[in-house]
């Protein structure tokens, strides 16, 4: 189905958003998506499908400083990011939802969880959940690298990732997705949509201990699905993890009663991009 597009006010920014499937679906079948670092809200064209056709109406937004959202200077980290979250559902006058977060949504969905329980049905952290191995920065290091650059064309652009070893086949909600965070100026040439600052200090407070996920694991008191992508993005799939299976292993202990399903053949960008099958499957199980 096409996504619905609009703009909403929140937290005292603007923020772009997509609904694809349902507008009328019961709180149970809403879920609220929120993307990764560099990312947008096209993470979620391909797993809207088997969702929407599951009877689930899914809302994804552009986090501030990314896609067509507000971009203030200051604000970048998972505690604003929980203050944006809840005027959207607010917003959408719901009471309760399921949340579904990919990489650094999974962060802010963890933060949010530990702030505002009685608003989530269930929790889902899409390939993170634990403190970031050593090698993560590395893992996306080619997503990170892109930000502030500036590129000669659209194409110069895209083909920054049409040969990216971490997707092994070009897909159109592959392109929809780098598409829609190329941003075409007058000259010609082409940037990314993400603010450089929102990524600098995104990082610089995903380091303080108070954000650490391992710090938040005991405070998570929801029905909460960890799911890891079990291909890596460097050496062939072989490391390049921002969720190790060690990482999972520990997180999966320490968050009472969560659910742990690792996911074969997709890693870190794939597990939302090009998902297999078992993905949404995953999903759909937890959530009924």
């Amino acid at each position: 189905t096409e996504p619905r597009y609009s703009t909403i006010p929140t937290n005292g920014i603007n923020l772009a958003v997509a609904e694809w499937g349902p507008p009328n679906a019961p709180q149970t079948k809403t879920i609220i998506a929120v993307h990764g670092i560099t990312a947008n809200l096209q993470t979620w064209t391909s797993l809207a499908v088997p969702l929407n056709r599951a009877g689930y109406r899914l809302i994804g937004y552009d986090l501030r400083g990314r896609g067509k959202s507000s971009k203030p200077t200051v604000g970048y980290d998972a505690a604003h990011h929980s203050e944006d979250l809840i005027g959207l559902i607010d917003h959408f006058k719901l009471e309760q939802i399921n949340l579904v977060g990919h990489s650094l949504g999974a962060h802010i969905g963890m933060v949010f969880a530990t702030r505002y329980p009685s608003r989530i049905r269930r929790l889902v952290l899409i390939d993170h959940g634990m403190d970031v191995p050593p090698d993560a920065l590395e893992a996306i290091k080619l997503s990170l690298g892109r930000i502030g650059k500036i590129f000669p064309s659209l194409n110069d652009y895209l083909g920054l990732f049409k040969n990216a070893p971490f997707y092994p086949r070009w897909t159109k909600s592959i392109e929809d997705f780098n598409r829609y965070d190329a941003v075409l100026r007058d000259d010609g040439t082409v940037v990314s949509s993400v603010l450089p600052e929102a990524l600098q200090q995104e990082i610089e407070n995903a380091r303080k201990p108070e954000f650490w996920p391992s710090a938040l694991h005991a405070r998570i008191r929801v029905p909460t699905l960890i799911m890891r992508a079990m291909g890596g993005t460097l050496d062939g799939g072989l490391r390049g993890f921002i969720l190790t299976a060690e990482g999972a292993a520990i997180a999966n202990k320490n968050i009472e009663g969560s659910k742990l399903a690792a996911i074969p053949g997709v890693n870190h960008y794939t597990i939302t991009l090009d998902p297999t099958p078992a993905v949404a499957e995953e999903i759909i199980k937890f959530l009924e």
